[in-house]
């Protein structure tokens, strides 16, 4: 296989989404490496509001940065459990108002049927005055670790039992 004869296959936008996977990937690989290098993996707690970069994927599935809760963390795994937060609603059975997040305006809707284990190193976090942040807010210039609040967690947590009754 030649790969640029495969190249010329795809179209211009099929061709832009595939620079941009690779361009996400060379920054992963980068990262891992600082992170290495750094010993440098961040902490996570449930509840915590993060910033994913769920890289690009296919079809329905959740592309590149994205608001998420963590639903589940261990402090020596590298991995965490986490719903993906978005700003639309709708009447589906998978789309749980949570209500308003405090710090972290725009997303009040959970994810269920999106629940994804992620690599800790997914997880985008910001350096300020030696304090590492989940959350830097453009419109006031604030950093934050915004965290939902035991109802919101209960919220999310009954109706995953709910859908899990549903699958059955």
């Amino acid at each position: 296989m030649n790969i640029q004869d495969e190249l010329n296959k795809l179209d211009k936008a099929q061709r832009q989404e595939l620079e941009k996977w690779f361009v996400e990937q060379i920054y992963k690989l980068n990262k891992v490496n600082r992170n290495e290098k750094l010993n440098y993996v961040p902490y996570v707690t449930r509840k915590q509001v993060v910033w994913v970069d769920f890289g690009v994927n296919v079809g329905q599935e959740l592309n590149h940065s994205h608001p998420a809760v963590v639903l589940y963390s261990r402090p020596n795994v590298g991995t965490v459990l986490v719903a993906p937060l978005t700003s639309k609603s709708n009447e589906s059975d998978v789309i749980i108002d949570i209500g308003e997040i405090k710090d972290f305006e725009g997303f009040s809707y959970c994810k269920i049927d999106q629940l994804r284990a992620v690599s800790k190193l997914r997880i985008q976090t910001k350096k300020h005055n030696g304090k590492y942040y989940n959350n830097f807010n453009l419109q006031t210039g604030e950093y934050s670790n915004p965290e939902l609040t035991s109802e919101q967690m209960n919220l999310i947590d009954n109706a995953i039992q709910e859908l899990r009754y549903k699958s059955k």
